[in-house]
Formats: structure tokens, C-alpha cells, sequence
């Protein structure tokens, strides 16, 4: 059997349903999700006794929300909770303790996190030549404005935290655009903030929020408007272009349409487009991705000593820890788990050791006693636990991303009625992946209205 519609999407990832959702339900498209549920790495799972434990097997929430993202929820009628006051501080771990992160240029002189002369070295940064370093690593850049501790203590930690790489080997512009346009504009990074503090800093977008129930009430929210325009458990076998049509072949039927968008994780998508476009599969070939594993966990209340006043911790690779870092789970979402315990999250692995996602559950906990325990005041063995794996799943944006990504988008160009959306491409945040997917459908709606 055969299906005719103008656009067919490829995956019901946040990209996709994200891109369908915006298109509006009178669009002639369908989206197509290989696997049994949509939303991809967005999901929350049900667990413990009576499935009271409420965990996060993707991101945890959304941070920095974005206008298309705000939109989205807007239009969604999404009820949203924004972190409790108290969950907002984050930690760094030093020798072996927590220290909180300085949120205010006074707190930073006054904390133990940077020495004496690591002080003093930040603060020469206004002096630095502005253009040196801001085409080369995250770790080049830093090391020139604000010294070697501000990137042992502070940058190494955070890139962990959000890209699981290493900041050696990723690139500035491919992984934070808006610091190396900051210094273009004002000569540094001080200056920039205090212009941005003189013109009033423009309207903020709200911190860390997620859906009431958890993360995976944004995809479903998705999929229910959508209908009968998205099919699961759909696998695409091949994509090729046969004359002025692309054709999808699927296990059970054939879909025909006037423009594919491709919203597959890296390794599906080069594989699709080995055929479809060849050029494009070629850079995706030399991608690479970390490897995390995440281990949530539950501990009656009175066997943890921390008060746990805080979003997480992360943890400098000097530290030398298998454990990236540990999110506060019950303190961001207070209804995840029953007061009487306590839900806890933590990521291991990454760049510094992609060995990680092999371990044994077993070696997993020895692993969290070991490292989180002393942390934290752990007593005893979890109540529950849950053990997710994810195998080169955060693309790596390296020193050749800017090139990749340009000679990717260039070979796709070429390519009539082939569109990509990814968050191996220009962002991998809920918000950007949900800009980046409000833009092209609106490009797609205003063509559509021309012709």
C-alpha cells in the first residue's frame, strides 16, 4: 500500500512532534516513530511500590526556557512548576567536599573554590586580546581570559554537566555561540555582562521548570494533538528520491511526499541518508558521541545526611571520579518520591570514561556507595533503584563541528524537499532543538502559503 501526503517526518522526537505540532493539524503530513511510544530521550519513569518513585530517564528539566519553548507550552496548556526556591543552589565538588557555586561576583572572592592567585587571574580579564582563542577549544578560551583554575574548578565541571565531554577536545562556537559573540561585540566577558546589566539585560526567560507529573507529559501533550498524524512503531527500511517525490519504505506500506524531515538521532539518520544523500551521510560519519549511564536512586530520609538544599552537584574530572555529577531529583521535583525519602540521580561516564556504560548494575551502586555516599552522608542500600544507558548518544561537537555542521547543512541543501532537524547540529537543549524545529515549520507554512 501506498500513502501520499506533503511531508512526511521521520521520528517523534521532540524535533518532530515539536515540527508537526507547529505545522498545525490542518498540515498534510504524518510523523513516524520507529519504536512503541513517542518523545525519544524525553521520558519519565514510574517505579518503586505502587509506582509512587517518578524519575527522569532524560532531562531532567527545562532550563533557560526559550520564547519558542514558552510558546510551545503556551499552546500545549501544559501546567507548569517551576523549581522550588531552595533546589535553585548547585555545588561543586573540591578535595573531596561540597562547596556551593558562587551565584554573585562577591561570592566568588570569597569562596574556596579558586585560590588566591586563581582570583586575581580572572580578574584580568578585561586585559586580555579579544579575538585570541575564540575559534579554538572551550578549554583555549578560558585559559586565556580567566586562567587555568576558572577551567579546572568551574568550566571542566560545567561542560561535564551539560555536553559530557571534555573541554580539550570540544569547540567554543559549536558548543557556546553566545560567549564568543559576547566578545566580539564588547572586547570581553566583563564587559559584556555590565552592558547587558546597563541596558536593563533584556527580558530574562524563566529558570528551571518542567511539567507537572514530569518530563514526558511534553511529548504526550504533543502526540495527543497530533492524532492520527503520528503512527508508531513505524521503522523506516530506506529513503530515496524517485523523480519529484521522496519515497519512505516502511515494514507494512510505502509513503510518498514532497518534502521528508529527517528528525532521527545521528546513526539513523546517516543511515537513511547513505542513499538519500550521500555527502550529508559522509559528515555524519565522522560524528562522534559520549556514552552516559544514569543511576537514579531512593534512600529513606533519615540515611541521608545532606540536607540536600540544591539542584545537584558536578564533579571536576580532577577529582577523579567516575560520577560526572549527582542531581537532587526530590529537591527539584518534590512530588517524585514520598516525603519520607529521598530520589537521587547520578551520571557517570562521559569523555573521561565512556567505559562507564558497561559496568554491572552491581558495579553501578558500588560505584554511587563509593563516590555519592561520602558526598552526601549515604547510609545503607538504596530502597530502589533504576539504571538507564545511553551509548554515544550526546554528539561530541569537536574542533571540526563549525566545518562539519556547514559542509553537512550545504550537501542537505542540495538535496530538494530533504530537511534535517538534530540535536547533533546547532544545539542539544530542549530549547534550541524546539526553535530549531519552530523555525523550519514556519519556513515550510509561509512556502506553502506562497504557492
Amino acid at each position: 500500500m501506498t500513502r501520499a501526503v506533503e511531508t512526511v517526518v521521520l521520528g517523534a522526537g521532540i524535533s518532530g512532534l515539536a515540527y508537526a505540532h507547529a505545522r498545525g493539524l490542518g498540515a498534510d503530513l504524518i510523523v513516524l516513530e520507529a519504536s512503541a511510544r513517542p518523545g525519544g530521550l524525553v521520558h519519565t519513569l514510574r517505579g518503586g511500590n505502587e509506582g509512587q518513585v517518578r524519575c527522569e530517564v532524560g532531562p531532567e528539566a527545562l532550563a533557560n526556557a526559550s520564547e519558542p519553548t514558552l510558546a510551545l507550552l503556551r499552546e500545549l496548556e501544559l501546567e507548569l512548576q517551576e523549581l522550588p526556591a531552595e533546589a535553585k543552589k548547585r555545588y561543586l565538588v573540591r578535595e573531596g567536599r561540597l562547596h556551593a557555586v558562587p551565584m554573585a561576583p562577591l561570592d566568588l572572592l570569597k569562596s574556596p573554590l579558586l585560590s588566591a592567585g586563581g582570583k586575581a587571574r580572572a580578574l584580568t580579564e578585561k586585559w586580555r586580546a579579544p579575538k585570541r582563542a575564540l575559534d579554538g577549544s572551550i578549554a583555549d578560551f578560558v585559559r586565556h581570559r580567566l586562567g587555568h583554575e576558572v577551567l579546572e574548578s568551574f568550566v571542566d565541571p560545567l561542560v561535564s554537566g551539560i555536553h559530557a565531554g571534555d573541554p580539550e577536545q570540544l569547540s567554543l562556537r559549536a558548543c557556546f555561540p553566545e560567549v564568543a559573540r559576547m566578545v566580539e561585540e564588547h572586547g570581553g566577558l566583563f564587559a559584556a555582562l555590565a552592558a547587558r546589566r546597563k541596558s536593563g539585560g533584556g527580558k530574562r526567560p524563566p529558570g528551571l521548570m518542567k511539567p507537572a507529573g514530569g518530563m514526558v507529559e511534553l511529548p504526550r501533550a504533543l502526540a495527543r494533538r497530533l492524532g492520527a498524524q503520528l503512527q508508531l512503531s513505524g521503522v523506516a527500511r530506506s529513503l530515496e528520491r524517485r523523480g519529484e517525490r521522496w519515497v519512505v519504505d516502511l515494514e507494512t506500506e510505502t509513503c510518498e511526499a514532497q518534502r521528508v524531515v529527517l528528525a532521527l538521532p545521528a546513526k539513523a539518520a546517516e543511515s537513511l541518508l547513505a542513499r538519500a544523500c550521500p555527502p550529508a551521510a559522509c559528515e555524519l560519519a565522522t560524528l562522534r558521541g559520549e556514552s552516559l549511564v544514569s543511576v537514579s536512586t531512593v534512600f529513606d530520609r533519615a540515611r541521608v545526611e545532606h540536607p540536600l538544599d540544591g539542584f545537584g552537584y558536578l564533579v571536576p574530572s580532577r577529582e577523579g571520579q567516575l560520577q560526572l555529577g549527582t542531581l537532587f531529583s526530590s529537591s527539584i521535583d518534590p512530588g517524585a518520591c514520598p516525603s519520607s525519602a529521598v530520589l537521587l540521580r547520578t551520571l557517570l561516564g562521559g569523555a573521561r570514561h565512556p567505559e562507564a556504560v558497561e559496568l554491572s548494575e552491581r558495579e553501578l551502586l558500588e560505584r554511587v556507595d563509593s563516590e555519592v555516599g561520602p558526598l552526601l552522608g549515604l547510609r545503607g542500600s538504596p530502597e530502589w533503584f533504576h539504571v538507564a544507558r545511553y551509548r554515544e548518544t550526546l554528539p561530541r561537537y569537536d574542533l571540526d563541528h563549525p566545518r562539519r555542521v556547514r559542509a553537512f547543512e550545504a550537501a542537505v541543501a542540495e538535496a530538494p524537499g530533504l530537511c534535517v532537524l538534530g540535536n547533533y547540529l546547532r544545539g542539544i537543549g530542549l530549547p534550541a532543538l524546539i526553535a530549531a524545529a519552530r523555525a523550519l515549520a514556519g519556513a515550510h507554512a509561509s512556502a506553502g502559503a506562497r504557492a
